[in-house]
């Protein structure tokens, strides 16, 4: 997933939304319907309960967690909202590729032990997103390629509240610690300004300009200290 601030993604991708209302409530089991209507679906997560995903992190105002097959409608209604496609050089996700990018996210921790994480907004109870690192071989070459490159994506509605760098903050510190991982590295689309800024305050330095799927894009690396 390309890096942006959608949200938010890798790492999230497009402008902040402003204006927009937060999303209403809704049943735990009922399905988000109306694609750019309902923008989220409100689970209250009991207390002690893991049955959205284990979480891994916390912050002040989120919660970062393992997906789950339950993100589904939220992850649904992100992917297919073609904001979200603005800065990712791909049309919005239709339901099948929204399910198979979650199968991979949460497929991706079988293999390397890691990877991308879903976002809660405590507050509410939400799914604002996801962020972390993944291993997504682009062909970009081994000096990015070989690192695990980071991303972040948040959904429009909760765009604004500076989510994107929280998120992927305590994503990379997680990861980082646990794997003794020193370098990451992200790909962003040259126009995606809000991203861009994110990348910059979690310390990533530019690597290089490239192509990707047909559009200008920046790399940068993070080198972690010991």
């Amino acid at each position: 997933m390309i890096a942006r601030d959608q949200n938010e993604a890798h790492l999230p991708s497009d402008p902040r939304t402003i204006g927009q209302d937060r999303p209403r409530a809704l049943p735990a089991a009922g399905l988000v319907t109306g694609l750019f209507g309902a923008r989220a679906e409100r689970r209250p997560r009991p207390a002690g309960s893991g049955s959205l995903g284990e979480i891994v992190a916390e912050t002040r105002r989120l919660i970062l967690r393992r997906h789950a097959a339950s993100d589904f409608p939220s992850y649904f209604t992100m992917s297919a909202d073609e904001r979200m496609a603005r800065f990712a050089g791909r049309a919005p996700a239709g339901g099948d590729e929204a399910w198979m990018r979650l199968l991979r996210q949460a497929g991706h921790w079988s293999l390397y032990g890691y990877g991308f994480l879903a976002i809660e907004e405590k507050a509410t109870g939400c799914f604002v997103g996801e962020a972390g690192l993944a291993h997504f071989r682009r062909g970009l070459g081994d000096a990015f390629d070989g690192a695990p490159e980071a991303g972040w994506a948040i959904a429009p509605w909760a765009q604004g509240h500076g989510y994107a760098t929280e998120a992927a903050a305590a994503a990379l510190a997680w990861i980082e610690g646990r794997f003794s991982i020193a370098r990451t590295v992200c790909l962003i689309h040259a126009g995606n300004a809000p991203s861009l800024r994110v990348a910059d305050k979690l310390g990533y330095a530019p690597l290089g300009r490239c192509t990707y799927r047909g559009y200008d894009a920046v790399t940068f690396e993070r080198t972690r200290r010991p």
